[in-house]
């Protein structure tokens, strides 16, 4: 065990020798009545470097100490922080752990994990700059984007989050970040409930950590992690861009593989930031001329602001023959390479979209499953498709 400081924030005295017994003498434990935040930060600052903290969360007091433990994170966040409670009630572990805690125990009920667990947070926050250093980049992001709000954004971001999951070596894990509109469609089509949003997070991303994914993140059946928008919003919430890069970035240390859905209303910063984090980025639009003209419009005003599109690909939605605007097409008049086509038969999409199941469930031999998996298999082996020669004639003519 290292030797540490700890200070404990509690009420009740007996945390402190529930602490000391299961800690040993290795750690010195020093409690506090709780204090406001200013007093708070003033005595951590002013006395001898403490290693540790540990605070007291119950049902009564969580929005309170949460608001502490939020203060103490965002002056000194390489300081560990570790609730404690009589009980651990699923909503107020979720307060203590968006709030900034590492992690929570429970009283005279984690005595046999409690030292070997608070070693491992002392050694870890030893180590944490070189762990960050060795983990950022680590995963890869794919984006799929699409002009304009439109459900089939989720449904293709889910789909292709499911298959580089099922296809997943052990330890390796996949997030799906579902920022795109309407809000809640990729836990619709997954039939799940996640009580912890895209906007949680962006708030959280100076505490995103193992133990925050574990705790908050909606998982589903097949392993796949999911953060979503909220389906009760409306109308667009606001998303710090920057933020949300950031977020994208800190991910890339905690999954294998991160894939975002966005459409084109959350505006050029997000959609950049979502870019630039991105291994590849997979416009979709289909062969309509609304969706292909409001696609060009998109890329035109992604280019004006110098957004790299050099790994962005193409890829057309509910693909016919015969309909007039071919992929090749499409690929030479947006200058992006096509890189797959999806297609579904009869009533299936509707279908898996109404009862939440998967396509991979509901019809797994549907051409949009065998497209989605072979699309996967494109983004994970680095291949990249031939650039499709300029459109010139009627085409062009209708997209000027």
């Amino acid at each position: 065990m290292i030797s540490a400081r700890a200070f404990v924030i509690a009420d009740n005295p007996t945390y402190l020798s529930w602490l000391q017994a299961a800690l040993g003498d290795a750690i010195q434990c020093t409690l506090a009545q709780p204090e406001d935040a200013p007093t708070l930060l003033r005595r951590l600052s002013q006395s001898d470097r403490y290693d540790l903290l540990f605070c007291e969360f119950e049902d009564d007091n969580a929005p309170e100490r949460a608001a502490l433990v939020e203060a103490v994170a965002d002056r000194f966040p390489e300081l560990p922080i570790v609730a404690l409670g009589v009980a651990e009630s699923a909503s107020t572990a979720l307060i203590a752990m968006r709030a900034g805690v590492r992690d929570f125990f429970v009283l005279y009920r984690d005595d046999a994990k409690l030292a070997a667990q608070v070693g491992k947070l002392l050694r870890r926050a030893g180590v944490a700059t070189v762990m960050a250093a060795a983990s950022s980049g680590q995963g890869r992001v794919y984006t799929v984007m699409g002009a304009h709000p439109h459900e089939n954004i989720a449904f293709l971001a889910a789909h292709l989050a499911l298959a580089f999951a099922q296809r997943a070596k052990k330890g390796e894990r996949v997030l799906l970040v579902d920022a795109a509109m309407p809000g809640g469609a990729s836990a619709i089509f997954l039939n799940l409930s996640p009580s912890y949003s895209v906007l949680d997070a962006v708030r959280d991303v100076h505490r995103c950590d193992q133990t925050l994914v574990d705790t908050a993140f909606t998982r589903h059946a097949d392993g796949l992690y999911l953060l979503s928008m909220p389906e009760g919003e409306l109308v667009r919430p606001p998303l710090a861009a920057e933020d949300f890069g950031r977020l994208l970035q800190v991910f890339k240390g905690l999954f294998s593989v991160v894939v975002v859905a966005v459409d084109g209303q959350a505006g050029l910063p997000l959609l950049r930031a979502a870019i630039e984090q991105g291994s590849r980025t997979l416009l979709l639009t289909d062969q309509s001329i609304l969706k292909s003209r409001q696609s060009k419009y998109l890329l035109r005003a992604l280019r004006l602001d110098d957004t790299p599109l050099e790994n962005t690909a193409l890829v057309v939605d509910h693909y016919r023959r015969r309909l007039g605007l071919e992929p090749q097409n499409l690929s030479g008049l947006f200058d992006l390479p096509l890189l797959a086509t999806l297609t579904s038969e009869g009533v299936s999409r509707i279908q898996s979209m109404n009862s939440g199941e998967s396509m991979f469930d509901l019809a797994p031999k549907d051409p949009y499953c065998e497209a989605v998996r072979a699309l996967a298999q494109t983004l994970a082996t680095g291949e990249s498709a031939p650039l499709a020669a300029r459109s010139d004639g009627l085409l062009n003519r209708l997209f000027r």
